[in-house]
């Protein structure tokens, strides 16, 4: 009778340390999903509002991306001096889209030579307005970054 009552008890044991195991993964699991959830949040916000790296909806090049191609390549100059000293690179350029459309905040994000990213910025500072992104519903303004090549081929 006496193994009955210890097994009995053993068993409540490991069932009270199994549920609590399963009550502290549940609490982790909901931790994690409310931070992954708080990291869609903007972080970066002025006086005209939050600024969304990744938005329900990305702006959009009025005519999609092979527009946006072409106005690049159609638009940009390789700069003489880079083109002598056969310099070549990826610019990578980062901007707002407003909410009206408009480009904004223009920068080199990452460079490949003074030169070549002259060039970059003036190419997208000369941009048509996009469309719009769009969070929740609402049009917000968007971070974009854009690479641009240049190729002496």
């Amino acid at each position: 009778m006496m193994l009955q009552k210890n097994s009995l008890n053993w068993d409540i044991l490991i069932a009270q340390t199994m549920f609590s195991k399963f009550a502290f993964f549940v609490f982790l699991t909901i931790c994690s999903v409310n931070a992954s959830m708080a990291a869609d949040v903007p972080t970066d916000s002025t006086k005209k509002g939050m600024i969304y790296d990744m938005p329900e909806q990305m702006p959009q090049f009025i005519g999609g991306a092979d527009a946006l191609d072409n106005f690049i390549n159609d638009n940009k100059e390789y700069p003489p001096k880079a083109k002598a000293a056969k310099i070549q690179g990826k610019v990578y350029v980062q901007f707002v889209v407003e909410k009206d459309g408009s480009i904004s905040d223009v920068v080199v994000r990452r460079g490949a030579n003074k030169l070549l990213d002259e060039e970059a910025l003036r190419v997208v500072k000369m941009m048509p307005d996009w469309k719009p992104g769009s969070m929740r519903g609402k049009t917000v303004r968007v971070r974009y970054t854009l690479p641009i090549t240049f190729s002496l081929s």
